[in-house]
């Protein structure tokens, strides 16, 4: 947790969405009350990842209109269930509202779940609310807030994140602490120098736990790659025929409905998809593993839980092959 002025959490966003906006034709701004505190005590990493996601999806959803950020207290709101915020002395709301196409009401509690969708049509127009919603949800919790929606179809959607502030509370986490999340051991291991190589390079991450997907990312991210995230086999198909430029592919063989044996030779039938490496990622612990990622067209395997230097050194052939040559 660190102080986070919230005037510059405003000119990151401001910098980072303007110009999709002025593309769009639509409007763009990030409004502070008079009552918004100049700081707020946080994870301020996890904080702009949360507000990215929500902005995401609010351009992703509006064609006309205009999406608005605003930051203010807030006296109410959040369930009596999240008691960082009932004990918190004092509360602030950051909401993005969009005008979009909305959401219908007995849609509202699914669309955190894992790739939720709004209907057939919406599916086709703007595919789903992916892995944004369901990990900002989660992230949320783990600062101690709470995330609300309220929207009405065809009208737009406002998404509200509580936080407390004034004093620490137990759901907090630092992300900078040694981590051992289920199944992957990843935070608080250095990188090694190796991972300078990732650098600009676009990894697709399936996993259907987010707590995979988040170290997974936090560790790509910090090696300053570009990150597209799926939580189903499904869902990992559709990212990469909408998403340009994927490099490398880590999949999740632990998966229900479509496991990962079955997804890696889904996007082996793809044709554009034929040679693009693929890295199984699983905690089947189990004789002849590897031979059977393989066998489905996995180009590597690396079990769980996940040694970031093992990871990188599995990576780095592929990693050369895949990078760009420079004359």
């Amino acid at each position: 947790r660190a102080p986070l002025a919230v005037a510059e959490l405003r000119t990151t966003l401001l910098r980072e969405f303007t110009h999709i906006a002025q593309k769009k034709g639509m409007g763009y701004s990030i409004d502070l009350a008079l009552d918004s505190p100049a700081t707020i005590v946080t994870d301020p990493l996890r904080l702009r990842q949360i507000l990215t996601n929500l902005l995401a999806n609010a351009f992703k959803f509006t064609q006309v209109g205009a999406v608005r950020v605003e930051v203010a207290l807030a006296s109410s709101g959040w369930s009596r269930e999240t008691v960082s915020l009932v004990d918190a002395p004092a509360v602030v709301a950051i909401s993005v509202a969009d005008s979009g196409i909305g959401i219908d009401n007995d849609l509202h509690r699914l669309i955190f779940e894992a790739f939720a969708q709004g209907d057939g049509t919406t599916a086709r127009n703007y595919g789903g609310t992916g892995l944004g919603l369901s990990i900002s949800r989660e992230l949320v919790g783990l600062l101690g807030g709470e995330i609300t929606v309220s929207s009405t179809p065809g009208r737009g959607s406002t998404f509200r994140v509580y936080l407390p502030l004034g004093g620490p509370t137990t759901a907090a986490v630092r992300v900078d602490a040694p981590t051992v999340l289920p199944g992957v051991l990843l935070g608080g291991q250095d990188v090694p120098p190796v991972s300078g190589s990732i650098a600009g390079m676009k990894f697709l991450v399936v996993d259907d736990d987010f707590r995979n997907v988040y170290a997974m990312t936090a560790l790509l991210e910090r090696c300053n790659a570009d990150v597209v995230t799926a939580e189903s086999g499904a869902a990992a198909i559709a990212a990469l025929t909408t998403t340009a430029d994927i490099d490398i592919v880590l999949m999740d063989i632990m998966m229900p409905i479509l496991d990962g044996y079955g997804t890696i030779r889904a996007i082996r039938t793809l044709e554009q998809y034929q040679t693009i490496p693929i890295i199984a990622v699983t905690g089947k612990a189990v004789s002849g593993e590897r031979e059977r990622c393989l066998a489905a067209g996995a180009n590597d395997y690396v079990p769980k839980p996940v040694d970031v230097g093992a990871l990188l050194a599995i990576l780095q052939p592929w990693i050369s092959a895949a990078a760009p040559t420079v004359p």
